[in-house]
C-alpha cells in the first residue's frame, strides 16, 4: 500500500512537470526559437539461456521507451540542446537481477543525470539525460560545453578511435548512443580539414584529454589523434574513410600505453577495418574485422549486458568478424541479417530482423539475437557452451 502511494505521488509530479513543460515549449515554439521531436516505442523481449547441460532459464520483459529531443535557438550563434529518454521497465529481469534498478540508474558522467522515479519488485521508471549542452558557432570556430555525443569513430561496429563514449552494438534500441560530459573546441582549417580538442571528466573524476586533426588526400578522409585517456593511458591513433571503386572502405586503430608503465611493453593495440557495398537493387552488404589486444578483454557477460567500459576493451575475443546484409523486399518491408564470429570462444552471434513501415512515422520491428559461446563462467570457474536467445518486437512512433 505504501509503495502504491509513492508511485501515485510520483506519477502526479510527472504529469505536473509535463504540463508546465508543454506550456513553456508552446510559447517558445511560437517565437520560432524551439524545436521538439522524439519517439515513443514499446519493446517486448523474451530471453532464453540454455547451457550444455540443457538447463533452461527464460524470462520476459516489456520496455516502454519515450525519447524527447529539444533544441533552443536564442540567437544565430548559440544553440542549446537537451535530449533525454524515459524508460518504464516491467518484467522478470527487474525482479530477478540483483541491484538491477541501481545499475539501471548508474551514470558514468561527471554530473549525475540518470535517476529512477520509482522502483518496485518487477518494474521501474527511469529518466536519463544523455544530451545537455550549449553550442557556440562563429565562422570556422565551434565550441560546445556539456553532455554531448563526440563521435571520432570511422568504422560502423567497433570504434577504437571513439575515446569518449563507447557503445554496444547489441543495444539496438539505443540508436542515439551515450554522451559524455566534455568541453569541445573545433576549428575548420579548410573545406575538409579541421583541428579538434576535447576534455572530458567522468563520474570517477578521471580525465580524458585528446586532440584530433582531419585532412583529405587522394579522395580519402584521414584523421590522426593523440591524448591522455581516463587518467591512466596515453594514446595515439588514426583512421581513414574512402572508396575502392564502388566499395566504401574505412578503418581505425589506436595504441594505448599505461602512464604507470610507460617504458615497458604493456601497451594495448586495437585495429578495425570494414567495407560495405550498395547494389543497384538497394541491397546492402557490410563486413568488418576487429583485433582487440587480449590484455584487456572483457568477459562475454559484461559486454552482452551493457556498453564497454572504455574504447580499449571493445570485445571479449582477440579477433572478431562481422557481416551484415539488408534488402528492401518492398518499399515498406526491409529484411536484414547480421552475424559475428568470435575466434577465441569458438562462438558466434546471429541477428535476423524485419522492419515494416506501417505509416510515414510508425514502424514495426521484429528481431532476434542469438549468442552461442564456449567460455569459463567467472562465478563458477566451469567451462561450458552457452546459448542465449533474445527475441524482440518493437512498435515505434516518431513525432
Amino acid at each position: 500500500m505504501k509503495q502504491d502511494k509513492i508511485i501515485t505521488c510520483t506519477m502526479k509530479r510527472i504529469v505536473y512537470i509535463f504540463i508546465l513543460f508543454n506550456l513553456l515549449a508552446n510559447q517558445l515554439k511560437a517565437q520560432d526559437k524551439l524545436t521538439i521531436n522524439g519517439y515513443i516505442s514499446t519493446v517486448g523481449q523474451s530471453i532464453m539461456i540454455k547451457d550444455s547441460a540443457d538447463n533452461l532459464d527464460a524470462q520476459s520483459d516489456l520496455i516502454i521507451h519515450n525519447r524527447i529531443n529539444i533544441t533552443y535557438y536564442p540567437n544565430d550563434k548559440i544553440t542549446g540542446h537537451l535530449e533525454f529518454r524515459n524508460q518504464f521497465v516491467v518484467g522478470e529481469m527487474a525482479k530477478n537481477t540483483p541491484n538491477y534498478a541501481k545499475q539501471f540508474s548508474k551514470d558514468k558522467g561527471m554530473v549525475d543525470l540518470n535517476w529512477n522515479w520509482f522502483e518496485c519488485d518487477n518494474n521501474l521508471l527511469n529518466t536519463q539525460i544523455d544530451r545537455a549542452y550549449l553550442e557556440y558557432v562563429n565562422g570556422k570556430l565551434e565550441l560546445s560545453l556539456g553532455r554531448q555525443r563526440i563521435n571520432w569513430g570511422r568504422t560502423l561496429v567497433w570504434n577504437p578511435n571513439d575515446l569518449f563514449n563507447a557503445y554496444s552494438y547489441y543495444d539496438f534500441d539505443y540508436m542515439e548512443k551515450p554522451g559524455a560530459d566534455a568541453l569541445r573546441a573545433l576549428y575548420y582549417t579548410g573545406m575538409a580539414s579541421s583541428v579538434e580538442i576535447v576534455a572530458k571528466m567522468d563520474s570517477a573524476e578521471n580525465l580524458t584529454l585528446a586532440g584530433l586533426t582531419k585532412l583529405n588526400n587522394w579522395g580519402y578522409d584521414f584523421q590522426i589523434l593523440a591524448g591522455y585517456v581516463n587518467s591512466e593511458d596515453y594514446i595515439i591513433g588514426g583512421g581513414w574513410e574512402g572508396n575502392i571503386k564502388s566499395f566504401a572502405f574505412r578503418g581505425e586503430m589506436s595504441y594505448y600505453q599505461p602512464e604507470k608503465n610507460f617504458a615497458d611493453t604493456s601497451g594495448v593495440f586495437l585495429f578495425s577495418v570494414g567495407a560495405d557495398y550498395a547494389f543497384e537493387n538497394s541491397m546492402m552488404v557490410q563486413f568488418e574485422f576487429l583485433y582487440n589486444d587480449n590484455k584487456v578483454l572483457n568477459s562475454p557477460l559484461e559486454l552482452f549486458s551493457g556498453a564497454p567500459q572504455n574504447s580499449k576493451s571493445l570485445s571479449f575475443s582477440e579477433t572478431n568478424y562481422f557481416g551484415n546484409i539488408s534488402y528492401p523486399i518492398l518499399p515498406i518491408l526491409t529484411v536484414n541479417f547480421a552475424g559475428m564470429y568470435f575466434h577465441d570462444y569458438k562462438g558466434y552471434f546471429l541477428m535476423p530482423g524485419v522492419d515494416v513501415s506501417l505509416k510515414d512515422n510508425l514502424v514495426f520491428t521484429t528481431s532476434a539475437q542469438y549468442f552461442n559461446l564456449e567460455f569459463e563462467n567467472p562465478y563458477t570457474g566451469v567451462s561450458s557452451r552457452v546459448g542465449t536467445t533474445i527475441a524482440f518486437a518493437r512498435l515505434k512512433w516518431n513525432f
